[in-house]
């Protein structure tokens, strides 16, 4: 049996260096990311436009790790602080919780962020939730 939590940590290790090769490399190509309440993104490609852009405004990225556990099912759960610092300078620390589903061949193939919109946009000074879902 593997250890399905370990894409999960070298992502993890991927924001912390800003790597994005390293960090798609923990991806199935069909990989679905799911950053609630933001759109879902579809594909490896995808995915890694999105990691870029994000990338572009960020200086670094050390994500904290609080609690990661594989459960039952195979899922695999994290309860983060996930810190950026922006290129301005500025930090924001965004509380998450994560769950990864991970196959046999210790890749992710769904990964589902939730966290606190409005939170985020307070600590940038915006008051617009920008990429949120349609009700």
């Amino acid at each position: 049996m593997t250890d399905k939590t370990t894409p999960v940590r070298n992502l993890i290790q991927a924001w912390a260096q800003l790597d994005v090769d390293f960090m798609m490399a923990q991806f199935v190509d069909d990989a679905i990311f799911e950053n609630v309440p933001m759109d879902i993104i579809v594909g490896k490609e995808a995915i890694k436009a999105a990691m870029d852009a994000f990338m572009q405004q960020i200086s670094a990225a050390p994500w904290e790790l609080r609690n990661i556990v594989e459960a039952p099912n195979g899922t695999v759960l994290t309860e983060r602080d996930d810190i950026f610092v922006l290129k301005n300078g500025s930090t924001v620390n965004c509380p998450v919780m994560g769950a990864f589903e991970v196959n046999d061949d210790s890749l992710i193939t769904h990964w589902r962020d939730y966290f606190d919109l409005s939170d985020w946009n307070r600590q940038l000074g915006v008051d617009a939730d920008f990429g949120r879902r349609a009700s």
